[in-house]
């Protein structure tokens, strides 16, 4: 059998970001649950905020008269605004944040004001000072959060100040992950004498989690056509992240087990070390597969290659990785394979742009990796780009 020829990074991820294209929905959440989700549409102000001119400071709003000194004829607090309009010579006791009264021309801080009886003399004060005018923060129709923005407190509270209670987000992606492999067992569960601790189904659901999706975690499937089989059945997942059995050896069962069900492959494997078994297809009934090499390092480069833009693309946000280019030392690729690692990413006080690779000695080590927060792509022509790792 002839095998088929890798995919560049680059025209794998294209096509499963093209493949996965329109298939997102959106829904109508309340404000409370909204944070962390990505927004369907751009939300604007229904009304301005603050509604109405309010006090910067505690002191005396004032109607100005001829003279400096003022008959205070009551109070406006928070909550509760002076009823009467103020005629030329009068002042009201007012708070931080208190409507100003009709006819109020001007704010007097408490520390520029004495009181004498029923009497404010006045020291100094400049019109429309220490004022918060009606809609100075924002008004009806005013942007608020953009489309395809994942929402943080401030939006949350621009949102509330306007009066907003729900609004459109997109849906969460729906992702199961399935570890297989007979050598593997469940942190907590003691391994035989020639087993491995699952160390990557908690770390892929801790990632999918910051990433905004709602992950589960379907067990280990022993390396049996029919247990991977039915534990995939099983799932009404969109998604599903199977680590392992990716590799072609005469163990790994994942594609052969996913045959009946309509399996088809569309990135068979892609030219990159580590990671070269990573695959991508789709069953008949239409959820997506991303399979992930059982290396974890080689997992970890997948999954943010290739699971992360999808994730993104499904939740409205930008798809495309922002690469930047770097000049780094030559490193030996193999002909037609680009070297992905991780690294770590710093600015020096000079502003310069510092990386520094992860791990190169053992592409399977993870303690090697503390500190990472970017990759770095080697290209068989010698050229080297960094892309930050962030939600």
């Amino acid at each position: 059998m002839t095998a088929l020829p890798a995919f560049s990074i680059d025209d794998a991820e294209g096509l499963i970001l093209s493949t996965i294209a329109g298939t997102n929905a959106h829904e109508m959440v309340m404000l409370d649950a909204a944070a962390g989700r990505c927004t369907a549409a751009a939300v604007f102000a229904t009304a301005a905020q603050p509604r109405f001119d309010a006090a910067a400071m505690d002191g005396w709003a004032i109607c100005a008269g001829a003279g400096a000194a003022y008959h205070i004829v009551g109070e406006s607090r928070a909550g509760w605004g002076f009823a009467d309009r103020l005629a030329p010579g009068q002042a009201v006791r007012i708070s931080t944040g208190a409507p100003m009264p009709a006819g109020a021309t001007a704010l007097v801080r408490r520390e520029r004001g004495r009181i004498a009886g029923q009497m404010l003399q006045v020291e100094d004060c400049r019109s429309g000072r220490d004022i918060r005018p009606r809609g100075c923060d924002f008004h009806a129709g005013d942007l608020l959060v953009p489309a395809g923005k994942r929402l943080d407190p401030l939006d949350l509270a621009r949102m509330a100040a306007s009066g907003i209670d729900r609004l459109a987000v997109w849906q969460r992606p729906q992702v199961a992950i399935l570890a297989t492999g007979d050598e593997i067992t469940p942190v907590g569960v003691a391994p035989d004498a020639f087993g491995n601790h699952d160390a990557l189904s908690p770390a892929l659901q801790a990632r999918l989690t910051q990433l905004g999706a709602q992950a589960t975690h379907l067990g280990i499937a022993r390396d049996d056509d029919g247990d991977i089989a039915d534990r995939i059945a099983a799932s009404d997942a969109a998604l599903f992240l199977v680590v392992g059995g990716a590799s072609g050896g005469r163990h790994d069962r994942v594609r052969a087990a996913l045959s009946d069900a309509g399996l088809s492959v569309l990135v068979p494997h892609v030219g990159m070390r580590p990671g070269k078994p990573f695959w991508f297809g789709r069953l008949a009934r239409g959820c997506f597969l991303f399979g992930l090499p059982g290396n974890p390092v080689a997992a970890l480069v997948a999954l943010e290659l290739f699971v992360v833009p999808a994730l993104r693309a499904l939740q409205g946000l930008p798809a495309q990785p922002d690469w930047i280019d770097v000049a780094m030392p030559d490193v030996p690729v193999v002909a037609g394979h680009e070297h992905v690692r991780f690294a770590h990413m710093g600015w020096s006080r000079q502003g310069v742009l510092q990386v520094e690779p992860l791990g190169q000695s053992d592409s399977a080590a993870l303690r090697p990796l503390l500190g990472a927060n970017a990759l770095l792509r080697q290209r068989p022509q010698g050229q080297a780009q960094l892309l930050p790792i962030h939600a």
